[in-house]
């Protein structure tokens, strides 16, 4: 059952930059200068969020589904014509963790991270999925779980993880190998379990709590999450902020903070993976990718790249193939058949015309389309396209040829 909270311009997590050993007041701030004209809605909304962020599931069992529908399940996540928001509540939750599942057959994944599936992993994941937002017709969980599916997809196209069908096989106790070394030379190998992990975190946690309002909105209405990250990524801070933290709470620190492997920690690059979600600094990324396949291409070996900057470079590699993958799946939507791509562009319309409607009331700049305009709207999705989506995917072909 989806259990619906009140809609205001701001919530989540904004307790994490505020709150200073208690002596914060949340979102409103212990001074004039955190007042906004949404001070009631914020405070209730602070107070149920906050209750939910720091709530444990830990006594939360997965639902038990009649074979028939888990198969149905599974086959459908190996389809690039997934559609999630076509999937009852305890279908798509099952879905996810299915996925989970699966990843958790390839061989020493688990020991790896010592992490539980079911005492850790399964609880984490219902939690995350009660901070999103159900009123949002877009930036929900049913985003996440096609972010994820789509993440998934990628690395299984490239022979990173196994097929979800592994599930299907009478043996549970099976595993699954890659036959691709690690860091081998191709760029995809770089990713090792840890890495491939976080990427699985991230695509379903990367949108954790959003509002449904676009970061410049919250920075022209001087909301206090956007007042306390000074107008810069606001949204991607809050929502790595609570994954952590709840990750956290399902005792994932020791993996967060472990730097045994030689490289930064596992949390840096999460951080990093999530805030490149930010359309903002899409630039930069494109800009540092780029560079990236240029030394590729002049240091082809994994040799050749250790001689020239030791394993500083290998981390370079993790970090932008990360959020390579990431960003890609995050915006996967024109790249999936057409009716399930016209569902995504009309939620997400959805969420903009709430947003304009909340700008006019407001007199405030006007920074999304509205609906209404069917020719507009098309307009918008070819520029969408040509402008941020397609550059994207044609960049990571170049990067990884031939592995999708």
């Amino acid at each position: 059952m989806k259990h619906t909270r009140p809609r205001s311009a701001d919530l989540g997590g904004l307790h994490l930059a505020t709150a200073g050993s208690g002596f914060g007041q949340g979102w409103l701030g212990y001074s004039g200068d955190m007042q906004t004209r949404f001070a009631e809605l914020l405070t209730s909304m602070y107070t149920e969020t906050s209750n939910v962020v720091n709530e444990r599931d830990a006594e939360f069992a997965p639902t038990d589904l009649p074979a028939e529908t888990r198969t149905r399940l599974i086959h459908s996540l190996d389809s690039w014509n997934f559609e999630p928001h076509k999937l009852p509540d305890e279908e798509a939750l099952a879905c996810t963790m299915m996925l989970f599942e699966a990843l958790f057959r390839i061989e020493h994944m688990q020991d790896s991270l010592g992490l539980s599936l079911k005492d850790q992993i399964y609880p984490l994941i219902h939690h995350l999925r009660r901070i999103y937002r159900w009123e949002n017709t877009y930036h929900n969980f049913e985003h996440a779980l096609d972010v994820l599916q789509c993440t998934y997809i990628f690395l299984r196209s490239a022979g990173m993880v196994p097929s979800v069908s592994i599930l299907l096989d009478e043996d549970p106790q099976s595993s699954w190998t890659s036959q691709r070394q690690f860091d081998s030379g191709p760029l995809m190998t770089c990713l090792g379990l840890k890495e491939i992990f976080v990427v699985y975190i991230v695509a379903i946690g990367h949108d954790v709590a959003h509002p449904g309002f676009t970061n410049l909105f919250m920075k022209n209405a001087e909301t206090p999450l956007s007042m306390v990250y000074d107008g810069k990524s606001a949204l991607e801070q809050m929502h790595c902020s609570l994954l952590l933290k709840v990750m956290r709470h399902y005792g994932l620190g020791p993996l967060l903070d472990d730097t045994s492997s030689g490289t930064q920690c596992v949390k840096k690059l999460l951080s990093e993976t999530v805030l490149a979600t930010d359309m903002s600094v899409h630039g930069a990324f494109m800009k540092n990718f780029k560079s990236l396949i240029d030394d590729d291409l002049a240091e082809p070996t994994r040799e050749g790249r250790i001689g020239k900057e030791g394993e500083g470079q290998l981390w370079r590699r993790q970090v932008l193939l990360c959020e390579a993958l990431m960003k890609c799946a995050d915006i996967s939507n024109p790249f999936r058949p057409y009716h399930v791509s016209q569902h995504w562009a009309a939620a997400l319309m959805g969420e903009w015309t709430s947003q304009a409607m909340l700008e006019k009331c407001m007199d405030l700049p006007t920074t999304v389309q509205c609906s209404g305009d069917p020719l507009s709207e098309a307009n918008g999705q070819v520029f969408f396209i040509d402008t941020f989506a397609k550059p994207l995917l044609e960049l990571v072909v170049e990067a990884v040829p031939g592995e999708y």
